[in-house]
């Protein structure tokens, strides 16, 4: 017995040593599987990457990384009869003016159900900025039959002057002059089916805005504030740039905001972003009556404290949904 165990622990050394090549072997024999695994997979990866169809990047976000700084950028497209804001971000560059008329150009994206008041086929001549003036020069395309020019005109200075550092539009078309030193036109916004819908007015203060505002919308498919509601309050201070508004709390308000509330949220929206358009007018407070709520509370966040521009007017990345 002792004879037989003593052959057993001479042959075991041998028997480990086999065990641990074999084991050695098989370890080989997966890593070189796992090679093959690879190279199959990249050569397949690189044959359905070769399949896929050219990527579309939407005009103004060719070269956009996440992690770079971007600004958010206004763009005037055309809703039937009336300008539609579409806020887009872009990259934050010393050519974003630029960029942000191409984007203009290119149109509205597809399926948003918008149209773009400049024809198709327009091109940048030239573009420099200089002393906050935009100096355009665009090709003779925009004076086509089909297009509409004091249209097109509007949506390229609104586009332009909503931009920081631009205060004018000079814009020339073939090197003949169309607008010298074109200012932004102060603008209206009523809610709509799709979102908020942008009105020029030819008025030059907040007040007389207002006044035009609380005389009702110029379509019926658009909707402000019911016009029985009265101003019981109007001061401006002019250190701080605060507008604090008093309206009346009237049936028809509290009927809209519990029948349409996200239709009265986007009209008093509206009502800010068009006060703000004037340069003296930084945010604005708006109070009916004391009441800290309008119809179930969606408005809530709205109301009794300084509201500055809505950073989004029309987010473009909903529309068509």
């Amino acid at each position: 017995m002792a004879s037989t165990w003593q052959v057993f622990l001479d042959r075991f050394p041998r028997l480990r040593e086999g065990g641990m090549n074999w084991q050695a072997g098989k370890r080989g024999h997966l890593r070189l599987l796992l090679r093959f695994l690879l190279f199959a997979t990249l050569i397949g990866a690189g044959f359905w990457a070769r399949s896929l169809p050219p990527l579309r990047v939407t005009p103004g976000l060719a070269g956009w990384w996440p992690w770079k700084p971007t600004t958010m950028v206004t763009l005037y497209f055309a809703d039937g009869r009336f300008l539609f804001p579409v806020s887009r971000r872009m990259p934050t560059s010393d050519d974003l003016p630029r960029a942000a008329l191409e984007a203009l150009l290119a149109g509205p994206s597809a399926g948003s159900g918008l149209t773009n008041p400049i024809p198709p086929g327009v091109a940048i001549r030239s573009f420099q900025l200089a002393g906050g003036v935009a100096h355009v020069n665009l090709s003779a395309a925009v004076f086509g039959e089909d297009g509409d020019t004091h249209a097109a005109e509007t949506a390229i200075v609104e586009t332009m002057t909503a931009l920081p550092g631009v205060t004018s539009v000079a814009l020339r078309v073939e090197g003949k002059s169309l607008a010298e030193s074109a200012r932004r036109t102060p603008l209206l916004y009523y809610a709509s089916a799709i979102g908020l819908a942008a009105v020029p007015v030819s008025v030059t203060d907040p007040r007389a805005a207002l006044t035009t505002y609380l005389s009702g919308p110029p379509d019926p498919e658009l909707t402000g504030l019911p016009r029985d509601v009265r101003l019981l309050g109007y001061e401006h201070d002019p250190a701080d740039g605060v507008l604090s508004l008093n309206f009346t709390y009237t049936p028809s308000v509290r009927a809209l905001a519990l029948d349409r509330p996200e239709r009265m949220r986007l009209l008093l929206l509206g009502l800010i972003a068009g006060l703000t358009e004037f340069p003296q007018v930084r945010a604005v407070q708006l109070d009916f009556e004391g009441h800290t709520r309008l119809g179930m509370g969606q408005c809530s966040d709205l109301l009794r404290t300084p509201q500055p521009r809505p950073a989004l007017l029309n987010d473009e990345r909903l529309l068509g949904r």
